[in-house]
């Protein structure tokens, strides 16, 4: 099972994982908006896309696609649209007004509202794990940041054609499909936890220690606006 052809698969899955893109985008704009406790929940969604897509490419989403190519257009066209949507969003909280009126009377490291997800923590308690929300905005709750990854990658057309035609190359005439398949599938789903994990609690950290608002506000504007681009790009 972990041949040759194991290990060149896994090289090249820690390449493609690396490897900047929408999917470390969502992370790091999450991070920069709600915290690392919201881009980890991030990244547990990434996490369950990942695996769903592998559990699929196990059952025969490979022929499903060759017999319906449309399909993945129409997978392009929302996965566009959803990018789109983030990231619109992301750069609408950095130019905020409320929100910049609101830094500027708030104790850093504390959230309010019921719906924030979050652990509040009365000023002078340390650092809290998200940075300083406006008092009018409805952070999403746990549910919805898990939902955030997963469709991102569910609708994200490089991820589907990686698993649809890389893993199976990397399938010999003689394993057995199922099991083979799945090995991969959850080699890269734990690469993918580990890296963009590592990366959003990163970027999390980084936000929580700015002591300027407007640096935090101008990178999560810049990173919807690549959102944006990205998303934009999926519909050439």
């Amino acid at each position: 099972m972990f041949d040759a052809r194991y290990v060149a698969f896994a090289a090249l899955s820690a390449l493609l994982v690396i490897s900047p893109g929408a999917t470390l985008a969502v992370v790091v704009e999450t991070a920069l908006g709600y915290g690392r406790r919201a881009a980890l929940l991030t990244v547990v969604g990434i996490g369950l896309g990942n695996a769903t897509l592998a559990a699929a490419t196990a059952l025969g989403l490979s022929a499903a696609i060759d017999r319906w190519p449309s399909a993945l257009g129409g997978v392009r066209l929302a996965g566009g649209i959803y990018l789109a949507y983030l990231g619109v969003r992301g750069v609408w909280r950095a130019l905020s007004s409320s929100r910049r009126i609101a830094e500027t009377a708030m104790v850093p490291g504390t959230i309010t509202g019921t719906d924030a997800g979050f652990p509040q923590e009365p000023a002078g308690c340390g650092t809290s794990s998200a940075p300083m929300v406006a008092e009018t905005e409805k952070v999403p709750g746990t549910i919805s940041f898990v939902a955030r990854g997963a469709a991102t990658n569910l609708l994200n057309p490089p991820v589907i054609l990686f698993y649809v035609t890389m893993v199976p190359q990397f399938i010999g005439p003689r394993d057995p499909y199922l099991a083979r398949a799945l090995v991969l599938g959850a080699t890269h789903v734990a690469m993918s936890i580990l890296w963009q994990g590592s990366c959003g609690l990163a970027a999390g950290v980084a936000a929580e220690h700015m002591r300027r608002p407007a640096v935090r506000r101008a990178l999560e504007g810049i990173t919807g606006a690549i959102l944006v681009f990205l998303g934009a790009r999926l519909f050439v």
